[in-house]
């Protein structure tokens, strides 16, 4: 296994992310992220880099009674991103950077030298190094597991995701077997196909009509608690998925091992 401690930012960041103007849609930067298949963006004025943009940050501000006046067409990433941009620099150790992700609640770190950013850590880089990692699952999983109904109302999984800051929820049927999973992807493109074509009066109630089963992502990875770490974050970064969850072998929820499971995995290192 890679030694995680003597890891940089900068040896596994990526090279490559998607760079917005802040005077751009909102709904040019979703097909952004999609062309680009990303889900954030660093927002620039001119040249000069001002702030991130996440697809959690999107569904956070998307339909709230103030953006609901407006077609998401109509909103600008200006008045959605995360500003002042927190940045990191390319010789910081992956735990120490991995420490500050959770500390702050921060899904990535751009990394600055100079005025410039040449690179972004995410949650996805840092599953990346984790591939190989042989310890269990039992280790890092989230074993009180918040869970969604198929039946239950887009609106309030959106509250739920928002309020505890999920970026997955699994889902069951009413009899408690698992038939899917809710993520930020589907949550956000079913909002931002909603929201273009509402009027402000109806998109509340068109909302709550729509169910969780409706939009959630059908096919699931699943693993036994004894399973290696490395073996669920090749399946994330294979299946692209941001959580995989933990059954016993009656096929029965046991917990949920997510990027962010990850992430606090590589923090708790020394480095």
């Amino acid at each position: 296994m890679v030694d995680i401690t003597l890891v940089t930012v900068k040896e596994i960041a990526s090279k490559e992310f998607l760079k917005v103007s802040k005077n751009e849609s909102l709904a040019n930067v979703v097909k952004s992220m999609e062309k680009f298949k990303t889900d954030r963006a660093i927002v620039y004025s001119n040249l000069t880099p001002e702030g991130i943009l996440t697809k959690k940050d999107i569904i956070t501000r998307v339909a709230t009674t103030k953006s609901r006046r407006y077609p998401i067409s109509a909103l600008h990433a200006s008045s959605v991103m995360t500003s002042p941009l927190y940045t990191t620099q390319p010789n910081v150790t992956l735990p120490k950077a991995a420490r500050v992700m959770v500390e702050k609640n921060f899904s990535c770190l751009p990394i600055m030298e100079g005025d410039e950013v040449t690179g972004m850590l995410t949650k996805w880089d840092i599953a990346k190094i984790l591939t190989t990692n042989s310890r269990p699952l039992s280790q890092i999983m989230t074993t009180d597991v918040t869970i969604v109904r198929d039946t239950d109302s887009l609106i309030m999984a959106r509250k739920l995701m928002i309020d505890e800051g999920f970026s997955s929820l699994p889902v069951v049927n009413l009899e408690g077997k698992i038939v899917g999973m809710l993520t930020l992807d589907e949550l956000l493109n079913a909002l931002v196909e909603l929201l273009d074509i509402i009027a402000e009066a109806g998109a509340k109630d068109a909302l709550k009509r729509i169910a969780v089963r409706d939009v959630m992502r059908p096919i699931t990875p699943m693993l036994k608690s004894d399973d290696a770490i490395g073996t669920a974050a090749a399946l994330m970064l294979e299946k692209n998925v941001r959580a995989v969850l933990i059954t016993s072998n009656e096929g029965l929820l046991k917990g949920i091992a997510t990027l962010t499971d990850l992430t606090k995995y590589v923090a708790a290192f020394s480095g």
